[in-house]
């Protein structure tokens, strides 16, 4: 979140609850001259997210790395909205310090400072998990569930391309090496599978026909409905 000669490094790690998401900003003071006190990541959601609290790191000397956390809620009224772009802003009170011991001023004055922006995306809400009989897996889960839809890809020309962008923009694990084309093929079946946030396995079949351009018909299953809408609203 930061740009590489600036004075302060911040590197973002997102872990993902049930109904909440604590972003973990990791926070360096590379200015020997300086001492952060109360650092926080102020954050603006542009969707239905909203930041319940922050969690200060006390204390940053030269070249020390503290930690702060802020919780943010997961939209209610849309469920399925899970894509956000997130604004961020560094505060803190800073205190001069003497570079040679370290010893601060008594008095500091307030200052912010702005980050990039942090995304989240559907891949952020789900863990990827094999399963090494996917026929199986798809038995066991069920149909009570399961949502079908066709979509055309109107800009990818290859099979290979189209199969790579799915298992990216997903974040779901490949089974049965399905993300593996064969050459001069005009069809192709994948298999991803995954558990969404709160332990709910999710599994999609997926298969691919390239005409002019590539035709998908999307098949997904879960334990619970919600993961299920998540999966085609995104690739809608």
């Amino acid at each position: 979140l930061f740009r590489s000669e600036t004075e302060y490094v911040v590197r973002c790690t997102k872990h993902m609850f049930t109904r909440h998401v604590v972003f973990q900003f990791d926070c360096t003071n590379t200015l020997n001259d300086q001492i952060l006190e109360n650092v926080t990541v102020q954050m603006e959601p542009t969707e239905g997210y909203e930041v319940v609290c922050c969690v200060p790191a006390k204390n940053l000397s030269y070249n020390h790395t503290g930690t702060c956390y802020t919780l943010v809620s997961l939209p209610e009224e849309d469920p399925t909205a899970v894509a956000c772009t997130f604004s961020c802003m560094m505060k803190f009170t800073v205190k001069d310090c003497d570079p040679n011991t370290g010893e601060a001023e008594d008095e500091g004055y307030e200052d912010e400072y702005v980050l990039e922006d942090v995304e989240v995306t559907v891949a952020d809400h789900i863990q990827k998990v094999l399963k090494p009989n996917f026929g199986a897996a798809w038995d066991e889960v069920g149909d009570e569930f399961e949502k079908e839809e066709t979509f055309t890809l109107a800009s990818i020309k290859t099979l290979e391309e189209a199969v790579g962008d799915i298992v990216k923009f997903l974040g779901m694990q490949p089974c049965e090496r399905s993300d593996k084309v064969p050459e001069n093929k005009n069809a192709h079946s994948l298999y991803l599978a995954g558990v969404f946030r709160g332990g709910h396995d999710i599994l999609l079949r997926s298969r691919l026909v390239l005409t002019d351009t590539v035709t998908m018909q999307v098949t997904a299953r879960s334990t619970e409905e919600l993961p299920v809408d998540i999966i085609m609203a995104s690739v809608g």
